[in-house]
């Protein structure tokens, strides 16, 4: 961690503040639908033996895949329906309107069981769709985007913005550039759409050099890539891994003192995620200071040695 011995002499202090947003009205409507669709799908799952816990959760779904394929086939529908729906939500939670929407248009478009019934016939998922659509034609999309000008705005100098997901890059790109913020991309190389390793290379240093004044990342900005001092960081969904929130965070406090700035929507899979980081942030504190403890008193042992050595 950068609590460690030989890691704390190379970075300073980062300031970190956790902000609280509210979704939108028009995105609780659109979680209220999907949480009811999700429900459904639930009740049917219990009703044909899963044994499911009471917290719903996607990575328990996706644990019994290979179980419900091969020991309760009657299960498959609502099981891989649930999973769409638990991604829709997340990413609506967490990104906004747009990703979501692109994220139905791909998910419909990939076919699957259950697919037709999802979109076609489910009252509660195609009135969420319909209310996207229209809060979309509105230009309403997150309370995020206007808290993030509200953030660079307050720290003068370079920001990088982190967010897991590829079509929020591009959301957060536009409604900045609308915003009259200057802003680059940097995403990985994969698909249609993605940046070959040379456009990455050269996005880095048009940061470094001043051409705009905030980059918006996806993972690939956590590691591997030299990117310039920033003078702050912002995370505009959370992560449950300590290692990417520390790869994250890692990127602001080498030279001066850097600040963090953790976007959580209220009531959303962010405040999850926040939980979950923190007690792995917790744990991985805790395993890092006895690793410390074990090597000093492995060190003091040896030296112990050394100096009995020169009376033999």
């Amino acid at each position: 961690t950068e609590n460690s011995p030989d890691v704390k002499p190379y970075t300073q202090e980062t300031n970190t503040e956790w902000i609280n947003v509210e979704l939108p009205p028009e995105l609780k409507t659109i979680q209220t639908l999907l949480k009811l669709a999700l429900d459904e799908r639930y009740t049917i799952l219990r009703k044909n033996g899963i044994k499911l816990a009471e917290q719903q959760s996607l990575s328990a779904l996706l644990r019994i895949r290979q179980f419900v394929l091969n020991q309760n086939r009657r299960s498959a529908k609502p099981l891989f329906t649930a999973i769409r729906i638990h991604y829709a939500l997340n990413i609506l939670e967490a990104h906004g309107v747009t990703p979501f929407l692109k994220f139905c248009e791909r998910a419909k478009a990939k076919k699957g069981v259950g697919v037709k019934d999802l979109f076609e016939i489910d009252p509660n998922f195609t009135r969420a769709i319909h209310l996207a659509n229209e809060a979309q034609s509105k230009g309403i999309e997150h309370s995020k985007i206007p808290k993030l000008k509200e953030i660079i705005e307050s720290v003068p100098g370079k920001a990088l913005i982190f967010t897991s997901y590829r079509d929020s890059v591009d959301l957060i790109y536009k409604k900045l550039t609308e915003l009259g913020i200057s802003a680059g991309i940097l995403i990985g190389k994969a698909g249609d759409t993605g940046l070959k390793q040379k456009k990455q290379i050269e996005t880095v240093q048009n940061f470094r050099d001043g051409v705009f004044q905030v980059l918006v990342a996806t993972r690939v900005g956590e590691e591997g890539l030299d990117i310039a001092e920033v003078n702050q960081v912002i995370f505009y969904d959370n992560v449950p891994s300590s290692v990417r929130f520390i790869q994250r965070r890692g990127r602001t406090g080498r030279k001066d003192t850097g600040k963090l700035v953790v976007l959580i929507a209220k009531n959303t899979i962010d405040e999850t995620y926040y939980w979950i980081g923190k007690r792995k942030m917790s744990a991985a504190k805790s395993m890092g200071d006895k690793m410390t403890k074990v090597l000093e008193k492995n060190q003091e042992i040896e030296s112990q040695k050394t100096g009995l050595d020169a009376f033999i």
